[in-house]
C-alpha cells in the first residue's frame, strides 16, 4: 500500500497491513537499530571499468543478504518470544560519487526537493543579521567538502582509510562473533577482483551495570546500560518511528518522544514511488580522549568543591547512569521510591538560567527539548522547527573494552572512540544544523533568549563534549569562533561561577574526528534491479 510522507503524523504500528509494502522494500537499522552487538564496516571504493559486475554485485547482494527493516522488525519480536538468534545483519549505502561511478541518478538531498512551504531561501541573515550562504546540498558535496562549516579536523590529519574517495559502505552486524568474521571474510572475497577495501571499522557494544536507590536501598540493575567510552549511559534519548518503541513511555515532562517517518525518510527516486524509501547516512569515526575528560572532569569538580561526578554531569547533562543533571542534584544515582527507571521525558522550561543543567552540557545543546523555539527568535520560529532537526542515532564504540581504571594515568588519550552514525531525510537541516548551529555555536544557548536572568553568563560557549573549534576560525554562518564554556555550577540550583581552568583541562578538545563520510540508504528493489540496468 502507497505511504504518504506528508500524511504520516507520527510513530506507526508495524503489524498494520497497510505498512508490509513499505517495511519489505525499506532496509534495517533506519527506523530502529539493528540491536547486534558486534559490527563490521566494510568501506570499498569500486574498481575502474567494473561498473556492470559491481551492479550484479550489489543486485545479488540485496536479493540473498540484505536486511529489511520488515525482517529485522520481525526478528525481534520473535527474539522476544523465544529468544531466538537473530543472526547476521547487512546495510548498504552509496556515497554521491559512488551513484556517480554507477552512472545513476542521485537522491536529491537538497533544498528544491522539499514542498515550496518547506523551503529555506539559499542566502538569509546570519544570527547576527549579516546576509549568509545557508543551505547546502551536503549529500553531493560530501563530508570531506564541508570541512569548513563543521569545523572538522583538516582532512589530511583523518586516517588514511578515510581521506581519498569512498564509493559505498557495508554494515554487516551479528552477535556471533566467528559468524561475524566469516561473513567480513566472504564478502572480501566477493569483492577482491571489483572493489578496493579503504578500511574495515569494527565495533563492540560496551555495557556497564549502574545501582540505584529504591525503597531506600542500593540495588544493581539486572541489565548493564549501553555505554561510550567516557563512561556515560548512551543512546538513551531517541526520537520514535513505531508504536512499540513507545511502550512505557510516558509524558510527564517530555510530550513528544515520538516523529513522523518524513524525520528519516525521504522517497527513492530510483525505486517504486510511494513505495520505496531511503535515508541519508551519516558516519563519522569519533576518537576519546577518556585520560583528558577525566581529569578534566576531576579539575572542574576539584576547583568548584564538588564530586567529580557532578563534574562530568555538568560537562554531559547527565550523571553517568543517564540520570538528567537538571532533575537531580548531587551525585548521580536516580532515586524513585518504587521503580529504578530513569526518566527520559523531560525538558528545561524550569531552568531558564542553567542553574540546575549548564546551557553547554551535551544532552541540552544537541537536544533542547523545545527550549529553542520562540516566535522571533534567531533558532526555531516553531515547535516543528525545532524537532525537525532531530537525528535517528546509531552507533557503536570501538578500540576495546571500557577503561575503569581509577588511576588516570592507565585512561587512553587515543585508539578508543565512537563511531557515529545516524538517519535523517536532510543533512544540513539535520546533523549539520545540530553540529554547526548548536553545537559548535558560542551564543546557542544563553539565558537572555531562555527567559533567563544569569549575569554571570554571556555566552553558552562549545558543546563540552562535542563542540569543536579550529583555532580562531568561525562557521562563515556564525561569524564568530566558539570557544570552550566557562560558566560552572557551584551548586544545584545556585549562581554560576568561572573558574580559571587551565586550557589543557578545558572541556570541548577531547573528542577529535578521525574521518567519515555522508551515504544514502537505497531502497531494496531498487539494488535488486541494478543488475537489469
Amino acid at each position: 500500500m502507497p505511504l504518504n510522507l506528508n500524511t504520516n503524523a507520527g510513530p506507526i504500528d508495524q503489524t498494520d497491513s497497510q505498512y508490509e509494502d513499505f517495511l519489505v522494500d525499506l532496509q534495517g537499522n533506519i527506523l530502529n537499530g539493528h540491536g547486534r552487538d558486534r559490527v563490521a564496516h566494510i568501506f570499498l571504493t569500486f574498481k575502474p571499468g567494473k561498473i556492470a559486475e559491481v551492479k550484479g554485485w550489489i543486485s545479488k547482494l540485496a536479493t540473498t543478504r540484505i536486511t529489511s527493516a520488515k525482517s529485522q522488525l520481525d526478528a525481534s519480536e520473535e527474539y522476544k518470544r523465544s529468544k531466538t538468534d537473530a543472526g547476521l545483519f547487512t546495510h548498504f549505502a552509496l556515497t554521491a560519487i559512488g551513484y556517480d561511478y554507477l552512472g545513476i541518478s542521485k537522491p536529491n538531498g537538497s533544498n528544491s526537493a522539499k514542498p515550496l512551504e518547506q523551503q529555506r531561501p539559499t542566502e538569509v541573515p546570519d544570527l547576527f543579521g549579516n546576509p549568509a550562504p545557508f543551505y547546502a546540498n551536503a549529500f553531493q558535496e560530501g563530508m570531506k567538502s564541508r570541512q569548513t562549516v563543521l569545523l572538522d579536523p583538516p582532512v589530511d590529519s583523518w586516517d588514511d582509510g578515510f581521506k581519498g574517495p569512498i564509493h559505498a559502505l557495508i554494515i554487516l552486524a551479528d552477535d556471533n562473533p566467528a559468524d561475524l568474521t566469516a561473513a567480513e571474510l566472504a564478502v572480501g572475497l566477493e569483492l577482491k577482483d571489483i572493489a578496493t577495501i579503504k578500511t574495515v571499522e569494527h565495533g563492540l557494544t560496551l555495557r556497564r551495570k549502574f545501582e540505584a536507590t529504591v525503597g531506600g536501598s542500593a540495588v544493581q540493575k539486572e541489565f548493564g546500560n549501553v555505554v561510550e567510552h567516557f563512561g556515560y549511559a548512551d543512546g538513551v534519548s531517541q526520537p520514535a518511528f513505531l508504536e512499540k518503541q513507545l511502550e512505557g513511555v510516558t509524558s510527564k515532562y517530555w510530550k513528544h518522544p515520538g516523529a513522523p517517518l518524513k524525520l528519516v525518510l525521504v522517497p527513492d527516486p530510483n525505486g517504486s514511488p510511494d513505495v520505496s524509501f531511503g535515508s541519508f547516512l551519516v558516519f563519522r569515526k569519533l576518537e576519546q580522549n577518556v585520560k583528558g575528560f577525566k581529569t578534566a572532569e576531576a579539575k572542574i569538580a576539584e576547583k568548584l568543591g564538588l564530586p567529580t561526578e557532578l563534574g562530568g554531569a555538568m560537562a554531559v547533562g547527565r550523571y553517568e547512569d543517564g540520570t538528567p543533571l537538571v532533575l537531580q542534584p548531587g551525585d548521580g544515582g536516580w532515586v524513585e521510591s518504587n521503580e529504578p527507571t530513569i526518566p527520559n521525558d523531560f525538558n528545561y522550561k524550569g531552568d531558564p538560567e542553567g542553574l540546575k543543567c549548564p546551557f553547554h552540557a551535551h544532552v541540552r545543546k544537541s537536544n533542547p527539548r523545545l527550549e529553542s523555539f520562540k516566535k522571533g527568535g534567531a533558532f526555531a520560529q516553531s515547535e516543528e522547527e525545532e524537532l525537525g532537526h532531530r537525528i535517528a542515532r546509531r552507533g557503536i564504540t570501538y578500540g576495546g573494552p571500557l577503561s575503569t581504571s581509577e588511576d588516570l594515568n592507565d585512561l587512553p588519550t587515543n585508539g578508543v572512540g565512537l563511531l557515529f552514525m545516524c538517519y535523517q531525510s536532510d543533512i544540513w537541516e539535520q546533523f549539520e544544523f545540530i553540529q554547526r548551529f548548536w553545537c559548535n555555536n558560542p551564543n546557542f544557548l544563553e539565558p537572555g533568549f531562555s527567559g533567563g536572568q544569569n549575569p554571570n553568563y554571556d555566552k553558552s560557549g562549545l558543546d563540552a563534549v562535542i563542540g569543536q573549534k579550529q583555532g580562531d576560525r568561525s562557521d562563515p554562518a556564525i561569524g564568530e569562533a566558539p570557544k570552550p564554556p566557562q560558566n560552572w555550577l557551584q551548586e544545584w540550583g545556585k549562581a554560576t561561577v568561572k573558574p580559571d581552568i587551565e586550557p589543557e583541562n578545558q572541556f570541548a578538545q577531547f573528542v577529535k574526528l578521525k574521518g567519515g563520510e555522508y551515504f544514502f540508504s537505497p531502497s531494496i528493489s531498487f539494488l535488486k534491479n541494478l543488475s537489469l540496468g
